[in-house]
């Protein structure tokens, strides 16, 4: 057995797969260079046979609303800043937010994590900005960020991916989701699974456990 076998309790590859990765965070592996993935955390917010779906929490982009969408140039809300979901069809908007009135949410809106519901960036929700958003005090307002784009896997894509040690898999919480200092997301939600992963978190590598 190499070296690179021998199990070592804090290696991504040997974590157990829970069999739906729904409501749960993947935190990129210290090792995970890939430009798209590199520091992330990812909330998955559906998985089945057919493959898995997802939006990167901690990427803020410098776009705000008013640069992806017409009519928000003089619309508070037009200055909500754009996260990046992921590297695939970055032209849609899908959003996360922790509670929006019932005639403003979608029908399809899935509650992936407590205090988070996910939908697509629907009409309802455009007029919801425009119309209403501006009224409600800002102390009062629903936490909400907008996405560019999102993350996809085929069917066993993730799961092979996990297995070969790209991600950390965690429950996920809203409060990381909505992290007032979205830079220091993965940090912070890969020190949630225990100590010697804060030290991990804090230097950029997995200690020895030998």
């Amino acid at each position: 057995m190499s070296d690179r076998d021998a199990f070592n309790p804090i290696d991504p590859a040997h974590q157990p797969i829970p069999q739906s990765l729904e409501g749960h965070f993947l935190i990129s592996e210290t090792d995970l260079m890939d430009p798209n993935f590199f520091r992330t955390v990812v909330l998955i917010t559906d998985h089945n046979e057919q493959g898995a779906f997802g939006l990167i929490v901690n990427r803020k982009s410098t776009a705000m609303l008013y640069d992806v969408l017409p009519g928000f140039s003089d619309q508070d809300a037009g200055a909500i800043p754009i996260y990046v979901g992921g590297p695939v069809q970055q032209e849609y908007l899908f959003v996360l937010h922790s509670g929006l009135p019932q005639d403003t949410q979608n029908e399809n809106a899935e509650q992936p994590a407590p205090g988070v519901i996910f939908e697509p960036a629907t009409e309802p929700l455009i007029t919801y900005l425009q119309q209403r958003w501006p009224s409600i005090p800002a102390q009062d307002r629903p936490r909400l960020h907008l996405f560019a784009g999102y993350s996809g896997w085929g069917p066993e894509q993730l799961e092979e991916e996990i297995r070969h040690g790209a991600w950390y898999v965690h429950k996920a919480t809203a409060d990381i989701v909505f992290h007032a200092e979205p830079e220091q997301g993965w940090k912070e939600a890969l020190s949630r699974k225990g100590e010697i992963y804060r030290i991990i978190a804090e230097t950029g590598y997995r200690p020895s456990t030998n």
